[in-house]
């Protein structure tokens, strides 16, 4: 056997093995992507998107001081703008001089730019005052902080939070406008204000002045109701019970029961001119104690007249009304004694000043000088005397109390107007008893009208359902409504107790949820 043969010979043999060897078949073309990287290739992309979004994604850390931490914990606390999550409380601590508690926040919903220096942040807690109950949402979920953004002004990561939850917020349309009154009264924060007996606003907050001269109470009028607050607008207290007694009688006037136990606020334009625009945001009113203006506010000028009474001033007062057939034309400004040289005696005198824009004339404009619109009404008084009109003191048999009054007297002997010093004196008329008489009669008409029998009759039942509702609420007499009530009050605690176990029981066994109590 050759070289060759047994070359040739030893080639044939792997060809030979490879015939022999069988090859497995396949029914479907080789794709070159096997199923197995579909989880991974998941896993990966939504890992990506993660890591894209963290670092686009601009989280916020603020700092807010408040008084107290009550009810705040971090990783669990949640800063919320109008009930949706936008942050979380991330870390408790004090101030280096112990004096607050400094809580920073991780934000993730609010954009920097809305941190501003109008941005607030308050804490919301169960709560129980005068203006109502708010909060309770909060008795099971925890208290949380809410954030109220800004609206322009200079950016700020460090706040200083406010103890109070605030009553309108970033988005609810209405004005805000300060009130300055001398005393608070029972005014208090919620407190409502009211146009025409309708509630359109409340009261945000009050403080004393930088010079403690008045106290500065914010409002807020919601929306549309704002528009109508003018400059002219006149704020009046309307707080408590108004008893007035003068010589007009006995008044009256209580708001309602919620004014009287929280205190309440009114405003009108009834003296405000046509047409004209509504407020700006801040701008400050007085708040008075009354609708109507005092005779201080509206007399911008009186003319100085003099009343001697022989009888004496009984009942007069400083600031009674001067009357002209019903209407008020003037008020007393001065009552005292002084020596009459002539008579020889002390007579007693009335200084009281007349307002040239309430008497029945034309001539007095306001464009003259005060010398002259003076003597003008002096005229005016003059022309009255001699027609017969006096002055006279008339006194109310029911209060006690008098005012000055001019009318007609046909029977006054004539008398002209004399003057001292450049004051005019105008002649007087004693009170007469037809006077007081028809008083009485009037007095004793009203008390005729009265329906005493009805009076009496719903007393008696006002009365006896009062006992009704005392025996009721007396546990010890066996009064169901005090039964119900306490049996209420015992389901209560107890629901409250199981409420609390619970969440004590599911703070140290969160797996509970999920699997249920173990058996111990």
């Amino acid at each position: 056997m050759t070289e060759d043969t047994s070359k040739k010979k030893s080639a044939d043999i792997p060809d030979a093995i490879s015939k022999s060897v069988p090859r497995a078949r396949s029914s479907a073309k080789d794709t070159g992507f096997s199923p197995v990287w579909v989880i991974p290739i998941i896993a990966a992309l939504i890992g990506g998107w993660l890591v894209f979004k963290s670092a686009v994604e601009e989280n916020v850390f603020v700092e807010v001081s408040f008084e107290s931490a009550s009810g705040l914990e971090a990783g669990k606390t949640p800063v919320k703008l109008r009930n949706v999550k936008v942050g979380e409380v991330t870390e408790v601590k004090f101030t280096e001089d112990l004096s607050e508690v400094v809580v920073i926040m991780d934000l993730t919903g609010v954009s920097l730019e809305r941190l501003t220096d109008t941005t607030r942040f308050w804490v919301v807690r169960p709560r129980i005052g005068v203006e109502g109950v708010s909060g309770l949402d909060t008795l099971l979920s925890g208290a949380f902080i809410e954030i109220d953004p800004g609206e322009g002004g200079a950016p700020q990561k460090a706040f200083k939070g406010m103890e109070e939850p605030q009553i309108y917020q970033l988005g609810n349309p209405g004005t805000t406008f300060i009130l300055k009154s001398k005393n608070l009264g029972s005014i208090s924060r919620g407190s409502s204000i009211k146009y025409r007996g309708i509630t359109v606003g409340s009261v945000t907050k009050y403080k004393l002045m930088e010079d403690h001269s008045d106290v500065q109470i914010e409002i807020f009028i919601e929306s549309p109701h704002d528009k109508y607050i003018t400059n002219y607008s006149r704020f009046w207290n309307i707080s408590g019970v108004s008893i007035e007694l003068d010589s007009k009688g006995f008044e009256f006037d209580m708001e309602s029961v919620s004014s009287l136990v929280v205190g309440g606020i009114a405003f009108t334009n009834e003296y405000a001119p046509q047409n004209v625009v509504p407020a700006k945001q801040n701008n400050i009113f007085i708040l008075h104690s009354s609708e109507e203006p005092d005779i201080e506010e509206v007399l911008t000028f009186g003319a100085p007249m003099k009343l001697y009474f022989d009888n004496g001033v009984s009942g007069l007062s400083l600031g009674a009304p001067v009357e002209y057939k019903g209407i008020r034309i003037g008020t007393v400004e001065k009552v005292g004694v002084e020596t009459d040289k002539v008579k020889n005696e002390i007579a007693t005198f009335a200084m009281i000043d007349i307002e040239p824009e309430r008497l029945p004339t034309d001539d007095l404009s306001s464009n003259l000088s005060t010398r002259e619109r003076t003597k003008l009404v002096y005229r005016f008084f003059e022309h009255m005397v001699s027609q017969g009109v006096r002055a006279q003191l008339k006194s109310n048999i029911l209060t006690g109390q008098s005012l000055i009054v001019f009318d007609v007297f046909k029977d006054a002997k004539a008398e002209e107007v004399r003057y001292v010093n450049d004051i005019a004196i105008i002649p007087t008329v004693p009170e007469t008893v037809s006077g007081l008489i028809k008083q009485i009669n009037e007095l004793l008409a009203r008390l005729g009208a009265l329906p005493m029998e009805n009076i009496g009759k719903n007393l008696d039942e006002a009365t006896e359902s009062m006992n009704d509702l005392i025996k009721s609420l007396n546990v010890e007499e066996g009064g169901m409504t005090g039964v119900q009530v306490n049996e209420t009050l015992n389901e209560l605690s107890k629901a409250a107790r199981s409420i609390r176990v619970m969440s004590e029981y599911l703070e140290r066994h969160p797996e509970a949820l999920i699997k249920g109590k173990r058996v111990e």
